[in-house]
């Protein structure tokens, strides 16, 4: 079973925009592309000791009947190459942000009142400043923490300030960023360059503390018949995750 070219470029093109739409990966790190879809391992990055890391494959697979996936018109195949996408998207941000958190050069706790939180970012953004990340940096929190950071005070939203303190310019929400703890939780993530929100594609990862590195951008492929009839198709992307400063990352956490 094959996909005609037009109809596979046709694919590839709605899984490159709904893995751009739904990624926080995809959109708040740089990423480069190796150039080898078939690389397993790549360098760390990281001068002082320098070393390698292995290329991961995360893929998400489905099934379609041959007459949605050779129908007249491509509907069935977009829709279900866009929800495995979706899905894909998901499992690369679940890999990497709490990956992210956890490592992260710099904690800070304290309570997610407006003053204590505003403290602990505009400490989180020193310690990114004098890492060398003085550019607008980027807050990844979870569902508890944006409603910390969202709170009314006299009516009025903290949230402007205290990202305006923090010198932040891209705010995302994501799951718990240590499962299955639910507390608040944020990672601010420094930045060399200034980075609008959703751009991260576009900046150039070598000057980041953290950056993806991918072997196989995300793409389709068609494996074939499975047992009960059907056509099986697989999204996926192959990927490495290179922190290469710990200093421009910081955790939050009550």
């Amino acid at each position: 079973m094959y996909l005609s070219a037009e109809r596979l470029a046709l694919a590839n093109q709605a899984v490159r925009e709904t893995f751009e739409q739904c990624s926080i990966v995809w959109q708040a790190i740089p990423h480069w592309d190796t150039g080898d879809p078939g690389q397993i391992s790549v360098p760390n990055g990281i001068l002082a000791t320098p070393g390698l890391l292995p290329v991961q494959t995360k893929p998400k697979s489905f099934a379609l009947t041959v007459a949605e996936v050779i129908a007249p018109t491509p509907d069935a195949l977009l829709t279900g190459v866009m929800t495995a996408t979706k899905d894909l998207a998901k499992i690369l941000d679940d890999d990497v942000l709490p990956n992210l958190y956890t490592k992260a050069g710099h904690t800070h706790k304290s309570t997610f009142g407006a003053q204590p939180l505003t403290d602990a970012l505009i400490d989180s953004r020193a310690d990114v400043e004098n890492a060398g990340y003085r550019a607008p940096s980027c807050l990844v929190t979870n569902t508890d923490g944006l409603k910390k950071l969202s709170h009314l005070v006299g009516g009025v939203s903290i949230l402007p300030q205290v990202l305006a303190a923090g010198n932040i310019n891209a705010l995302h929400r994501t799951k718990p960023l240590n499962a299955p703890d639910t507390q608040p939780r944020a990672l601010l993530i420094g930045r060399r360059r200034r980075i609008p929100q959703g751009a991260a594609p576009e900046a150039s990862p070598g000057e980041e503390p953290v950056d993806l590195a991918v072997s196989l951008l995300p793409s389709l492929e068609v494996d074939g018949e499975t047992s009960t009839g059907k056509i099986q198709l697989t999204v996926r992307i192959r990927y490495a995750i290179r922190i290469t400063d710990a200093q421009g990352l910081v955790a939050n956490h009550t």
